[in-house]
């Protein structure tokens, strides 16, 4: 089985507003009957929840729902996403100069997350005559 990315014909950033990102939690957490709860680590592989939202068009979310009926099978399916951290930021030197190639470009990160859609799916809502702003969580894989 193939794993899809991200559609390219839509944004590879999200927007700032309405971004955050955790981190894994694999503990698990037991009331006592006395006292403080009791913590211990339940799994090492935890996932690493991510809140997104993009504003689209008309032809972007008819994509975005064709993506997630047919390319992640409902969201069923994981998929590789741009790293909203890392991906397209510039590799430094030691002193913070960018690395360039012979050419005097700069070299970037190239950087992916497995994800999968959370458990709410997407949500549409109406901006505007032309655009839509789409909410949705990821669960970034181990």
């Amino acid at each position: 089985m193939t794993v899809p990315f991200w559609p390219s014909d839509l944004p590879q950033r999200v927007l700032v507003d309405g971004y955050s990102e955790g981190v894994a939690d694999g503990r698990l957490r037991q009331s006592m009957d006395a006292g403080p709860p009791k913590m211990r680590r339940r799994t090492s592989a935890a996932t690493r929840p991510v809140r997104a939202r993009l504003w689209l068009g008309f032809d972007q979310k008819a994509r975005l729902n064709r993506f997630w009926a047919e390319g992640v099978a409902g969201g069923s399916l994981p998929f590789w996403f741009p790293d909203q951290t890392m991906d397209g930021l510039a590799l430094l030197t030691a002193d913070g100069a960018p690395l360039l190639t012979e050419n005097g470009a700069p070299l970037v990160i190239t950087s992916w997350w497995l994800v999968m859609f959370g458990q709410d799916g997407i949500a549409f809502d109406a901006q505007s005559g032309v655009l839509f702003g789409a909410a949705f969580s990821l669960d970034i894989l181990p």
